[in-house]
């Protein structure tokens, strides 16, 4: 069972450390503020494909967002400007997957080297 407040306290603290404000998030994700701010609480249920795109915005996979005890690595991109639009988020969360592709694969890589 998935804990929801667990889940939202990944999502205020990822929110965060990315420096963005809940309205970003909320217009990245095409909904309204109020919907986020209820995920954060724990008192509203995530889709999964929410989950899926916050892990983008993130830069870190869906197991990170709904697990306790799993913390992995996150990139962090750091940006002059202060005004990014909900599409340069989308494009960033784009970069952000391939970034998330090439963390599963060091780790198959890791995993090979270990076998051999």
């Amino acid at each position: 069972m998935i804990d929801l407040k667990n889940v939202g306290a990944k999502i205020k603290k990822y929110r965060l450390e990315s420096n963005l404000t809940q309205n970003r998030v909320a217009e990245f994700l095409s909904m309204d503020q109020s919907m986020v701010a209820k995920m954060e609480k724990g008192e509203r249920s995530i889709s999964s494909d929410v989950l899926e795109q916050l892990a983008s915005l993130f830069c870190c996979s869906i197991d990170s967002l709904i697990s306790e005890d799993v913390e992995e690595s996150r990139c962090f991109i750091a940006f002059r400007s202060n005004s990014l639009s909900s599409e340069d988020l989308k494009s960033l969360a784009v970069i952000n997957r391939i970034v998330i592709n090439q963390f599963e694969m060091d780790k198959l890589l890791k995993g090979e080297d270990n076998v051999r």
